[in-house]
């Protein structure tokens, strides 16, 4: 079926500065709400089933600005998996813990700590709520429990760590950086387990979005694939052998159904693609013995939405019928997928 724009969702507060950009989208998971994280120090909350309204010829619901930081932007954020707790990253270094209830954050977060010596540019709960994983512009990752006592800091990145993403299992997560790599992690020891190359390494510091390196990670539902987004193109390997078993021309943004085989990608046009795993297979060695890129993502495209120039944030509904994108214009779309 052809995707159908379910609603728009926009954050405005009425100050004179243009357009709140979105950098990340996530619904909740135990209320009716979503949330995005802007350029403005604070994230944005919608309530799901509000009515839109009609502002300078658009319709959307409006949204509520909250958990602001000192400066800057939000750069990462993740709830733990029972909605109790909200976690925010800053360029202003920060980490903050706000309690959720009522279908909101509290006014004041209940733990705040001085994360990295950079900014917070990803944070990544773990499937039982125990760890918090953030992945910062110091080139370092650092593991948490849910109080934000730290408990590790992992190297091996030699530049800006981009992302952050725990498998649905719990066994590892993965950690994406501008150095072009990838490393899996166990999610118990927090031992490093395998690197996995991507390309395309950035020494501009993101200044150059073709060659960002990894700039966003997704983790299959059965927790055997990752996905990997850079500037030029999507990558997905096999978890297990960090082998890359599927390419593709999309970039940037990366997201796995929870509910279903489906990969959306992609930040101006972003494909929606139910994926055949069966035919993932990891490129061979030609006549000379050199390995190319694997083949191109086998599937059915179910959709292709134009989102727009620099648009950002990618996050499925729990169903995996619901796909919000993020956009530049400080709005997210909800569209019908599936």
């Amino acid at each position: 079926m052809p995707a159908t724009l379910r609603q728009t969702y926009s954050a405005d507060d009425g100050e004179k500065r243009g357009p709140l950009t979105m950098s990340r989208v996530a619904f909740h998971p135990t209320d009716r709400r979503l949330l995005a994280s802007t350029a403005d120090r604070r994230l944005a909350v919608w309530d799901l089933d509000a009515p839109p309204r009609k502002e300078r010829n658009v319709s959307a619901v409006p949204g509520r600005l909250v958990c602001p930081h000192d400066a800057g932007w939000v750069r990462g954020f993740a709830v733990s998996p029972d909605g109790r707790w909200l976690y925010t990253g800053g360029s202003d270094r920060r980490l903050k813990r706000w309690p959720w209830a009522g279908g909101q954050p509290a006014d004041a977060a209940d733990r705040d700590a001085e994360a990295h010596a950079g900014w917070v540019e990803a944070v990544a709960v773990a499937p039982d709520g125990r760890h918090v994983v953030t992945a910062g512009a110091d080139g370092l990752v650092k593991v948490w429990d849910a109080d934000l006592k730290p408990l590790r800091t992992l190297t091996g990145h030699t530049d800006f760590v981009r992302d952050a993403a725990w498998a649905p299992d719990g066994r590892v997560f993965v950690t994406g950086s501008e150095d072009g790599r990838l490393l899996v992690w166990d999610g118990g020891t927090f031992e490093r387990l395998r690197e996995i190359a991507f390309g395309d390494a950035n020494e501009q510091f993101g200044q150059n979005p073709a060659l960002s390196g990894v700039h966003r990670l997704a983790v299959s539902r059965d927790s055997r694939w990752v996905a990997a987004a850079g500037g030029k193109k999507l990558d997905v390997f096999d978890l297990a052998t960090g082998a890359a078993v599927a390419t593709d021309k999309s970039d940037t943004q990366a997201a796995f159904a929870p509910a279903a085989d489906v990969l959306a990608a992609g930040a101006n046009t972003t494909r929606v693609v139910a994926y055949d795993a069966a035919r993932f297979q990891p490129a061979r060695p030609d006549r000379n013995g050199r390995v190319g890129p694997p083949a191109a993502l086998p599937g059915r495209e179910l959709a292709a939405l134009k989102i727009g120039d620099f648009s950002l944030g990618l996050a499925f509904a729990a169903d995996g019928r619901a796909l919000a994108c993020g956009k530049a214009n400080g709005t997210v779309e909800v569209w019908e997928v599936s």
